[in-house]
C-alpha cells in the first residue's frame, strides 16, 4: 500500500509539472506570435522631463524590430507637431495620429476620418461667439484662431511650438481631422451641445481633443489590423492617458505605464514602470519574454 501510494504521488506530481510546463510553453508561443505594438507618444515613448525619447526606449524599439514586430505610434498629436519634437532617434512603421483620425504607413496603409463640415462650421462660429482660442488640425498643417498666456503655457508644457495664427474660416475649405478648443468646461459645454457627430477627450482643464464620433484610437488599430491581416490577439497596446483607454481595449495585450492615470492602470493587463525609469523598455522585455538589462 505504501509503495502504491508513493507511486500515485510521484505520478501526480509529474502530471502537475507537465501541465505547468505546457502552460509556460503556451505563454511563450503567444509572445512569439506578437505581430504589432501600438504605443502612445507623450508619457509612453516621449519624456517631457528630458524632452526626448529615453535611450532605453530606443533600445526597446530595436528589439521589437529584430523580433519582426512592427511598431506604430498611436497619438493625439498631428505630424506637424511630431516633426518639431526630438524624435529623430525613433524609427516607426506607421503613425496613427490625431487620436486615430489620420493614420498611415509608408507601405500604403491609410485610414482617414475628417470631422463633419457642419461641426467644423459650429467651431468656427463658436470660438468667436464665446471668445476662446481654437486650434484646427489638418492632415499636415495646424493653426490657431488666437492664443493667450495660458495657451502658451500649455504648449510649452508639451514642448510644442505655438502654431501659426490663422483665420479659422480656412477650416471651412479644407478637411479638418481634429479641433482643440481651449475653454473652461462650462464654456466648452455651450459649444458641445451644438455639435452632432463628435466625440472628445479632455487632456487639460482648458483643452479638449475633438474628433469624429466614428473615430478613436481603437478604430485606427482595428483598421490597421484589417489591412495587415492581424488578429487582436497578435497585438499589444502601451499607453498612459485617458485617450489610451480605447487603444488598450483594442489590443490583445494591454500595458499601462507606471506614470499612467489610475483609470488606465485599472484597464491594463499589467502595469510597467514609470517612463523615467525605463518603463517602455521593461514593458517590451515582458512582451518578448526577455530579461531586463538596460
Amino acid at each position: 500500500m505504501q509503495i502504491r501510494g508513493y507511486k500515485f504521488m510521484t505520478d501526480y506530481l509529474f502530471a502537475i509539472l507537465f501541465f505547468l510546463s505546457g502552460m509556460h510553453n503556451n505563454v511563450s508561443m503567444k509572445r512569439q506570435s506578437l505581430k504589432a505594438v501600438f504605443a502612445d507618444i507623450d508619457g509612453t515613448l516621449y519624456s517631457h522631463v528630458t524632452d526626448s525619447v529615453p535611450g532605453s526606449a530606443v533600445k526597446a524599439l530595436r528589439m521589437l524590430k529584430e523580433a519582426g514586430v512592427r511598431v506604430f505610434a498611436c497619438t493625439g498629436r498631428c505630424m506637424a507637431e511630431i516633426r518639431d519634437m526630438n524624435m529623430r532617434s525613433v524609427e516607426l512603421d506607421g503613425w496613427l495620429t490625431m487620436n486615430g483620425a489620420y493614420s498611415f504607413a509608408e507601405d500604403g496603409f491609410v485610414y482617414r476620418c475628417a470631422l463633419d463640415p457642419e461641426d467644423v462650421r459650429t467651431f468656427v462660429t463658436a470660438c468667436r461667439e464665446y471668445d476662446y482660442p481654437c486650434m484646427f488640425l489638418e492632415a499636415d498643417r495646424m493653426y490657431i484662431s488666437r492664443y493667450d498666456d495660458e495657451v502658451q503655457r500649455m504648449q510649452d508644457a508639451i514642448h510644442t511650438p505655438m502654431p501659426e495664427i490663422c483665420d479659422p474660416r480656412r477650416a471651412l475649405e479644407h478637411p479638418v481631422y481634429m479641433v482643440i478648443p481651449y475653454a473652461e468646461e462650462e464654456t466648452w459645454q455651450k459649444t458641445a451641445e451644438k455639435l452632432k457627430h463628435v466625440k472628445y477627450t479632455r487632456w487639460n482643464q482648458l483643452a479638449v481633443d475633438v474628433f469624429h464620433e466614428s473615430c478613436d484610437k481603437a478604430r485606427a488599430v482595428e483598421e490597421a489590423c484589417r489591412y495587415y491581416g492581424w488578429t487582436k490577439e497578435e497585438t499589444a497596446g502601451i499607453g498612459d492617458g485617458p485617450n489610451d483607454l480605447s487603444l488598450l481595449a483594442a489590443c490583445g495585450c494591454s500595458i499601462a505605464m507606471g506614470n499612467a492615470c489610475e483609470e488606465v492602470k485599472q484597464a491594463a493587463d499589467f502595469v510597467s514602470d514609470d517612463i523615467e525609469n525605463d518603463g517602455f523598455y521593461k514593458a517590451v522585455c515582458r512582451l518578448l519574454d526577455r530579461r531586463e538589462k538596460v
